[in-house]
């Protein structure tokens, strides 16, 4: 089929597209294990299943596993020889299971009464250490008492006791275990008030460093590195500062443990360091690289990875608008880009021993595939290419990255996305990006509203503006105690960048965004009225009230904002709801209702105020159940629902100019 004849993208193509998480390289290199994700429309849920494909390209993927719903984390034993996954193919929480490479029936390991967490081998294969929660008052049994128990009233008395996506935390405590795949009950290593999470084996097999939050009332959001003896003996504090740690990972020598971490408590912007296993001082390893590393908050990110000599240790790293895999020389401090290119390099999996690395690779034109390569880079080949069918009906628009002269000084990144049509001057979609410390790069758009736009002749426009991700650490901290007033004139610049060239039509703007995209997007159709249509996504619209109900407390408010109570003319004068009688744009408001990240009351206030005061066309959608990141990961239904909902509202009134 030839470019000309392929159709624009639409909206319900959402739910062909496939996504591939959670690579793994066997130890030996010959073998990739990956999770592979579809929608099942019908009943609006997810399918995971893992497969696995030849390192050498030489033979077609095939399925591994056919779990009813979710079979995910594949974790290869030290011979390869074994898989251990998690599945809740028997309907309940998550359970490790395992199953010999070469095929068969998976065998059950574990039954706990939450669930388990990813599980790690031992390196001699004897033991499988993970976390799992531990609920603190297990529930009754019977159906009248569990009723009761589920509704008992809850006792807070920490500043984190709810996390989105997660809910309520104080009823549970992540606690480790091992246990051994012959089979058995789960040792519980951990039992302390505290969470523990992200374990790693010492070399040896004798000690597990972890990251464990500190018990303070105002402090439960930071995490220390630990280490235990295998025998749940000997439990040791290894670091004091920085002030928050996570994903540990030992040295071959066992001496010396790398973790991510920042410097600052609420810092955003983390560095690689190292540790000696017995404690002391950390070290920095990439504060003169300024980068941002893992990339993307270490969501897609695995620990550090030691080099076989322990002279050097690889890592993700985010860069301007990419995300790449980096290798620091831990003698010289360098650090040079491994695998590079305008593109997301994801979960690497890095086996130094097998000298090679797999991973995901996304760009504007891929969703996601399984590539692998050599350990220095070399020998890229693609071994997925699970949405060709799908890409081959359709066209997709240019995205292009633009710079643009800022007013602050400098430069400023952008991505453009063309419209199919060519037309010019085209109607602009202005999307603002979360975070504020988030961004935007050449990966293929989680927003899928903007193929779907430049299907019907939309340009869009997606800036990295100062605040956002993958530069550097001034321009992390760029908007602290200026959100809107800093960003706002940057995003103008682009804009009127875009029209002077004649791409975009002036009289035909929209804007949207989400989280922080939202809260930009009520600030600037409070401070402008050169849009014909806003939507705001779960945004952050009364800094004051959000304060007290959002999940990541108020260490967060005070680094953004300053004090809550010395500072409060600060939390108000950046308040999109200050300004809410001045708004003239019709506007949508989207929102989760089970959002704890930017609590759903924040569009409440915002929407009545623009009904009360300001008295433009206003509508509010609230999505049942759903969490902060339902755009991305919430029921399909929702994510499809939201998707048209931007399509539908910019256009009924950025083109057709109608009134309610």
């Amino acid at each position: 089929m030839t470019t000309a004849s392929r159709r624009g993208f639409e909206a319900d193509d959402l739910l062909r597209l496939q996504t591939i998480e959670d690579v793994q390289l066997s130890p030996d290199g010959k073998l990739v294990s990956y999770v592979r994700k579809e929608i099942d429309g019908n009943k609006d849920e997810y399918r995971l299943s893992i497969w696995l494909v030849a390192a050498d390209g030489g033979q077609t993927p095939a399925q591994f596993t056919r779990g009813p719903k979710m079979d995910r984390a594949p974790r290869w034993s030290p011979d390869g020889q074994t898989l251990a996954f998690l599945s809740d193919r028997d309907g309940g929480r998550p359970q490790i299971y395992l199953m010999p490479s070469s095929g068969g029936e998976p065998r059950k390991l574990t039954a706990l009464p939450a669930g388990a967490g990813e599980p790690q081998w031992s390196p001699d294969g004897l033991q499988i250490l993970f976390a799992a929660p531990v609920v603190l008052e297990p529930p009754p049994k019977d159906r009248d008492g569990f009723e009761r128990w589920r509704n008992r009233p809850k006792v807070v008395d920490g500043a984190l006791y709810k996390f989105d996506g997660t809910g309520f935390l104080l009823h549970a405590r992540l606690q480790l275990f091992v246990v051994e795949p012959n089979g058995g009950e789960p040792r519980q290593l951990t039992s302390d008030n505290r969470t523990h999470w992200q374990p790693a084996w010492s070399p040896d097999g004798k000690r597990i460093a972890f990251a464990a939050s500190r018990t303070g009332l105002m402090d439960s959001h930071a995490f220390d590195l630990w280490t235990i003896g295998i025998d749940g003996g000997s439990t040791r504090r290894i670091t004091e500062q920085p002030p928050t740690v996570s994903l540990p990972s030992w040295s071959p020598d066992g001496k010396t443990i790398a973790f991510y971490g920042s410097e600052g408590a609420a810092d955003f912007f983390n560095w690689v360091w190292t540790v000696s296993a017995d404690g002391g001082k950390a070290r920095p390893h990439t504060a003169e690289f300024d980068r941002e590393v893992p990339a993307l908050g270490g969501l897609i990110s695995p620990p550090p990875v030691w080099s076989a000599d322990g002279t050097a240790l690889f890592f993700s790293v985010a860069d301007a608008g990419n995300v790449h895999l980096a290798r620091c020389d831990l003698t010289r401090g360098t650090v040079r880009a491994v695998l590079d290119g305008e593109r997301y390099v994801l979960n690497p999996s890095t086996r130094p021993a097998a000298g090679g690395i797999a991973f995901i690779a996304s760009s504007p034109t891929n969703v996601g595939d399984v590539f692998v390569c050599a350990l220095d880079g070399s020998g890229e080949r693609q071994l997925t290419h699970v949405n060709d069918a799908l890409l081959r009906e359709i066209a997709l628009p240019q995205v292009e990255r633009r710079r643009f002269a800022g007013p602050h000084g400098g430069s400023i990144d952008g991505f453009v996305t063309h419209p199919l049509t060519g037309t010019r001057p085209a109607p602009l979609l202005v999307d603002i990006h979360g975070g504020p410390q988030g961004f935007i790069g050449a990966s293929f758009p989680r927003c899928l509203y903007w193929p779907t736009l430049a299907a019907r002749g939309w340009a869009v426009l997606a800036l990295n503006p100062s605040g956002s991700g993958s530069y550097s650490r001034a321009c992390n901290h760029s908007l602290r105690a200026r959100w809107g007033e800093y960003d706002l004139p940057e995003q103008m610049a682009a804009i009127d960048a875009l029209i002077a060239e004649g791409l975009v039509d002036p009289d035909r703007l929209a804007v949207c965004g989400y989280s922080y995209g939202g809260y930009m997007t009520a600030w600037m159709i409070t401070h402008s009225d050169r849009f014909k249509a806003a939507v705001v996504g779960a945004p952050l619209t009364n800094l004051e009230s959000a304060s007290g109900t959002q999940d990541l407390g108020s260490f967060m408010d005070e680094w953004n904002f300053g004090n809550f109570f010395t500072d409060r003319e600060t939390y108000r004068r950046l308040s999109p709801l200050t300004y809410a009688e001045r708004a003239t744009t019709p506007t949508l408001l989207l929102h989760g209702e089970a959002d704890d990240r930017c609590p759903i009351s924040q569009s409440e206030e915002f929407f009545a105020a623009l009904r009360l005061a300001s008295k433009v066309p206003t509508q509010f959608v609230r999505y049942p159940g759903a969490s902060h990141g339902f755009v991305v990961v919430g029921r399909p239904s929702h994510r499809l629902d939201y998707n048209r909902r931007v399509v539908e509202w910019i256009e009924r009134w950025t083109l057709a100019g109608t009134s309610e």
